[in-house]
């Protein structure tokens, strides 16, 4: 499957790789492999990201690198490039902020991801939802090509795994995926580094922020669903950053009887982002569907132009009709 994309690599020079907003472990991770990857084979390339880097993976990029939030100059770098890889994205409005330069760009495009379709950003589409990540998909990519695997092309990707199997612990978690983080480890990567960058670096602001969060819990559908609010006015009195949010909606799985967990997260311009979690056989994509938003079965998310009390009335409602 990946003939195609080799034979685009291959007749390019200047690339850029963009994904998702709010970046996670996943995008950030299949990037930055795939920039890795682009850079061994002699090209040009650089990452783009719409949103800032959540602090807990800033380490997978000490160079700073990764240039998020994108700027005017980066609009550029957009327009200029030959070729753009989207990769974790599967609608142009999850790009963002930058999602009209990269739509508009003349640049050749091609899409790797996991994500059911929602719609088709360029012919050149390596989608395969039975892929635990993008990241996943990305070293399978790495591996055709034959490229060796850098330290930090490895810790990338073993981030993305890491983070879209919840720790390898969700039904994503194959046997193919457990042989992948072996090759990765083989590669140099320190599992019990890895898991201690990304989950146990909470700040002292984010820590506040997350208590003050719990702390106002809400729960519908017979205690089924669980939901919590983040405004902006709480993420200033904790002297938090919107990114620090990142992951807070997996605790409400956490809990017993829970089948459905979402965290609505306040925006500038009147806007709300949603993100959905869910067990078994209940399927969150179709409440972020029809929504306008999308992912997967037991992950998805949202971004609403409403208000919060809308947004939460709206959303709750169409999950509560999912149980």
């Amino acid at each position: 499957m990946w003939s195609e994309v080799e034979q685009f690599i291959a007749t390019h020079r200047r690339f850029v790789v963009t994904s998702h907003v709010n970046p996670d472990g996943d995008s950030i991770g299949s990037a930055l492999g795939l920039c890795e990857l682009l850079r061994g084979l002699g090209k040009e390339a650089m990452v783009i990201m719409g949103d800032p880097t959540p602090m807990v993976y800033r380490w997978l990029d000490p160079e700073q690198e990764i240039r998020s939030p994108a700027c005017p100059e980066d609009h550029i770098h957009i327009h200029d490039a030959d070729a753009i890889f989207v990769v974790d994205v599967n609608g142009w409005e999850r790009l963002g902020t930058i999602g009209n330069a990269v739509r508009d760009a003349k640049a050749a495009k091609a899409v790797i991801d996991h994500h059911p379709y929602r719609e088709l950003i360029t012919p050149l589409s390596v989608v395969r939802t039975e892929a635990s990540s993008t990241s996943e998909l990305v070293f399978g990519l790495i591996d055709h090509i034959g490229v060796p695997l850098t330290l930090r092309a490895a810790d990338a990707l073993y981030t993305g795994v890491l983070t879209d199997t919840g720790s390898f612990r969700f039904s994503n978690s194959t046997s193919a995926v457990h042989a992948i983080a072996a090759r990765l480890l083989e590669a140099g990567v320190q599992p019990a580094r890895v898991y201690d960058l990304v989950y146990n670096q909470n700040s002292e602001a984010r820590t506040r922020l997350m208590g003050r969060v719990l702390s106002d819990i809400h729960f519908a559908g017979n205690g089924q669903v669980a939901w919590l609010v983040v405004t902006q006015a709480m993420i200033k009195e904790a002297a938090a950053l919107p990114e620090d949010t990142s992951g807070f909606v997996d605790i409400t799985m956490t809990l017993a009887g829970v089948e459905i967990g979402i965290i609505f997260v306040e925006a500038p311009e009147q806007t709300v982002r949603v993100s959905l979690r869910s067990r078994g056989n209940k399927d969150v994509n179709r409440v972020a569907v029809a929504l306008g938003g999308g992912g997967h079965k037991n992950a998805s998310g949202v971004v609403l132009k409403e208000s919060m009390d809308t947004a939460v009335e709206k959303v709750i409602a169409t999950a509560v009709e999912t149980l």
